[in-house]
């Protein structure tokens, strides 16, 4: 069982997860930017066959160092988004502590399961924006629009769709040519630039759920010694 739902302000976990998907967007632009110039020589190899293939092979090295260093930030960002993540998990549960279809520790497990991660850490995801809401006289909130969390969801999955099939292409008899190579390349590229796009929504994410929670805090609830146990909050 669950021990009882403590608010604590998600600002420092809100902070870091900032920052750190702001490193990791830099890192993935510089990828980006690596990858361009792989996908330009790879161009050049394939419309002059004679070619030494010098020139691809610095952009691939260059590629794989930056594509390293981008690992490491979007490892560093994920550990500080989940982190963030459960924390405004548990406050939902101040807030409405019945608004939610999973168990807290799906907020953390629930990226990591096999084909449920598809979909239930953006319903977690909501089940939190959601409980934000300030019920009316009967008891009734009114349903909040999640727009911002669907763009940030979309340009994630897509994002991981198109590195996959980018990196299973290279590992494929038709990435042996220049033309194939590039390909791949191509669809590496449509990965990061999509990455991109989701961190930039998961950062506005991050800072509006956090917003909204401290709002809903300050209207609400009553402090005691720095936390705020569920039953605390007033409706």
């Amino acid at each position: 069982m669950s021990s009882p739902a403590v608010y604590r302000s998600p600002r420092p976990t809100a902070t870091v997860s900032t920052v750190l998907l702001a490193v990791a967007g830099a890192a993935t632009l510089a990828s980006l930017g690596t990858g361009f110039r792989l996908y330009l020589e790879a161009g050049e190899l394939a419309d002059d066959v004679e070619a030494d293939g010098s020139a691809l092979t610095d952009a691939a090295q260059l590629y794989e160092g930056v594509g390293l260093l981008q690992v490491v930030a979007l490892a560093a960002s994920a550990i500080a988004f989940l982190v963030w993540f459960y924390r405004v998990r548990v406050n939902a549960e101040v807030f409405d502590p019945h608004g939610h279809r999973f168990r807290r520790g799906w907020a953390i497990g629930g990226w990591f399961t096999p084909v449920v991660a598809l979909w239930f850490p953006r319903q977690i995801a909501g089940d939190i924006w959601q409980a934000t809401a300030r019920p009316d006289a009967s008891g009734i909130r009114m349903r909040l629009p999640q727009t911002l969390l669907t763009l940030w969801w979309i340009t994630f999955w897509l994002s991981n769709a198109a590195d996959r099939f980018g990196n299973h292409y290279l590992g494929t008899s038709a990435a042996q040519y220049a033309d194939g190579y590039q390909e791949a390349v191509g669809w590496l590229l449509i990965a990061d630039l999509l990455s991109v796009v989701a961190s930039v929504f998961a950062v506005l994410v991050v800072q509006r759920l956090t917003a909204m929670q401290e709002e809903r805090f300050t209207e609400s609830a009553t402090p005691v010694f720095g936390g705020v146990h569920g039953g605390t909050v007033w409706s």
